[in-house]
């Protein structure tokens, strides 16, 4: 497609490197100054980014375009602190039977804005003035405008504000979350449990370092989620971003636009469907069947390509119609990355465990974009179409992970997760399981439901509370 393999490896492999940087560094300002004010840091790295890159209009030659290169690594940097706050707080400030659904409008949010970047960049492809470059570089401003004006009226997390000590703001932030009219949430209660919940960890011997994080049931968090968030790249999604032009015109496709355009539309569409499914049906469905299915698309189209070396229009139409439904199952599987990533972290570790994980999606991301231009082109691997099979390949892998590894964690707390983990529950033991509330002795399964009548349980009642409490607020 006019380049060489080694230019277009070089071309997409820089931002994943700068966004790994960026997602460690996340963790000591996460740490440091909290949810809130670290995203209104990440916006205003952003915003300088852009400016940068507007600024290089300015004249021309190789210095300009050395300052655009400066300000795309500044506005990478951002992307990268940005994947390891937001979700985190999205989790921290949401219940147990919201998470899902709080948690996936990252993702959403992200895919408008390639929609909206992609439309705007091909209607101002054909201006003969300046105003071709500053609108699509000048419309990166908006994201970050509102997140820094938005941001002050934000609660912080209450159990960041716990963790710090600060138990009196947790209390206020939490009641501006979870209190209404019409319910009689106690945010002392909330907040109480909260730290029942870090006094247990400490009195147990674990601690919030990095030692820890390779040892014992964190060990185990861990790797929940540098998998998921590894195995979503290896499944195409890095590929699919950054070489779906290569991919259809080597199945034959001739005018790729139109084609793309729907493709991220009915992604985002798929992406909506995705925000409501996580918290009604659970992760463990959703990931195992939409693995499957994106599998099964992938190495169908591949199989065209290999029995056509001329494909027919039916191949073709045939082709396009697989790499669409192949985008539904996978818009809907994407955002689960994020609530699983950040479910899976422990209150303790949570900044650590999300930015390694993110680390590793990045890398991964990296690999492939670097790797693919060679395994594609006709000097090289001379893969072309047949590369979708190594994509499916991993998506087969992908639902075994899952199952072996990925626990259900709809609808219970933070707490109550950390709980499990914790006592080490099986993986396939975590749907429905009870936890004891010593007031009214009730027991309340995975979906906040009262399964029947029992005797106090304290441990268990030392982690339910926070679910108690927010449950007054549903």
């Amino acid at each position: 497609m006019g380049h060489a393999p080694s230019s277009k490896a070089s071309k997409h492999a820089t931002c994943p490197r700068l966004r790994m940087i960026a997602c460690l560094f996340s963790v000591y300002l996460n740490n440091l100054l909290g949810r809130r004010l670290s995203l209104i840091v990440t916006g205003f790295v952003s915003i300088v980014g852009v400016l940068i890159e507007l600024t290089s209009s300015a004249g021309g030659g190789p210095a300009r375009f050395g300052q655009f290169v400066a300000g795309k690594v500044i506005a990478s940097i951002a992307m990268g602190l940005a994947a390891n706050i937001v979700p985190i707080y999205l989790s921290e400030t949401s219940a147990g039977e919201r998470r899902g659904f709080a948690v996936t409008s990252y993702q959403n949010i992200m895919i408008l804005g390639v929609i909206l970047a992609s439309g705007v960049v091909y209607a101002s492809s054909t201006m003969a003035t300046k105003a071709a470059y500053w609108i699509p570089i000048g419309m990166q401003l908006i994201a970050p405008s509102i997140m820094i004006l938005g941001s002050p009226f934000l609660p912080e997390s209450p159990r960041w504000l716990v963790w710090k000590g600060r138990n009196e703001e947790a209390k206020a932030a939490a009641q501006k979350l979870f209190s209404t009219p019409k319910n009689d949430f106690d945010a002392a209660e909330y907040v109480n449990a909260i730290e029942i919940a870090l006094d247990s960890d400490r009195a147990s011997g674990l601690e919030s370092s990095w030692g820890d994080l390779f040892r014992g049931p964190d060990l185990r968090r861990l790797l929940i989620a540098v998998g998921i968030q590894s195995l979503q790249q290896a499944q195409g999604s890095s590929y699919m971003n950054n070489y779906v032009v290569s991919f259809l015109q080597s199945t034959g496709v001739k005018n790729v636009f139109p084609v793309i355009m729907g493709l991220y539309t009915l992604y985002y569409f798929a992406i909506l469907t995705g925000h409501f499914l996580p918290d009604m049906v659970g992760r463990r469905p959703i990931l195992m069947s939409t693995g499957a299915f994106c599998a099964t698309c992938l190495i169908t189209v591949s199989a065209l390509v290999v029995a056509y070396s001329n494909p027919p229009e039916a191949a073709q139409k045939a082709s396009i119609a697989l790499i669409f439904l192949w985008q539904i199952g996978f818009g809907i599987q994407s955002p689960l990355i994020w609530i699983v990533t950040a479910e899976s972290a422990p209150t303790r570790n949570r900044e650590k465990v999300q930015a390694i994980a993110v680390f590793f999606g990045f890398g991964v991301s990296l690999l492939i974009a670097s790797v693919s231009p060679y395994m594609q082109d006709a000097d090289y691997g001379n893969l072309g179409g047949k590369i979708g099979f190594i994509w499916g390949a991993f998506s087969v892998v992908t639902v075994f992970w899952v199952f072996f590894m990925v626990p259900e964690m709809r609808g219970f707390t933070i707490e109550q997760l950390d709980f499990l983990f914790n006592t080490r529950i099986p993986t396939r033991k975590f749907a429905g399981y009870s936890f004891a509330v010593t007031e009214g002795e009730a027991v309340f399964d995975s979906t906040g439901d009262v399964q029947e009548e029992l005797g106090k349980d304290d441990a268990k009642a030392s982690v339910v509370a926070t679910h108690k409490a927010v449950k007054k607020a549903l």
